[in-house]
């Protein structure tokens, strides 16, 4: 059996979408229609019946989530994720909104998710694994106690 190439999948979900709820509470569950949008555009051809599929980070804001997949990344180490090398997958955009569409993103967005992988990875810390989530419609910003790197740690004065 033949393997297909590792593929990121970045995916934006619209509030204008009827998948919006689906997405805040479950975005693993929406993996399946993203992939089906990528082989209709032929952005994706699958090698596997059963490709591997792990859900890797999301994003959530009061009128979009974004979530990032990762498709036959049979190579993925969460003790490497943070590295730039480590990050270096083609990647395609899902946009689910009225209209669903999908398309190979272009350098700047591939190099802009790509990036921000190895930055969730930084952030989360030593020992921490996907999927990092961020959820922006509480009110604050999320914060990080463990980060690798020490610059991420704020510091507060009372």
């Amino acid at each position: 059996m033949s393997q297909s190439n590792p593929l990121r999948v970045l995916v934006i979900v619209s509030h204008r979408s009827s998948q919006m709820t689906k997405a805040q509470n479950n975005p693993e569950a929406l993996m399946p229609k993203a992939i089906r949008l990528l082989k209709t555009r032929q952005l994706y051809t699958p090698q596997e019946s059963h490709p591997t599929t792990r859900l890797v980070a999301a994003q959530k804001w009061r009128t979009r989530v974004f979530f990032v997949f990762d498709i036959c990344h049979t190579t993925y180490d969460a003790r490497l994720g943070h590295l730039p090398e480590q990050n270096k997958l083609p990647v395609a955009v899902v946009h689910l909104s009225k209209k669903n569409t999908a398309y190979a993103a272009n350098a700047w967005v591939s190099n802009r998710v790509n990036r921000d992988i190895a930055l969730f990875h930084n952030a989360n810390g030593f020992g921490a694994v996907p999927p990092f989530v961020e959820d922006h419609t509480v009110g604050k910003p999320p914060e990080y106690v463990n980060p690798r790197d020490i610059s991420l740690l704020r510091a507060y004065c009372v």
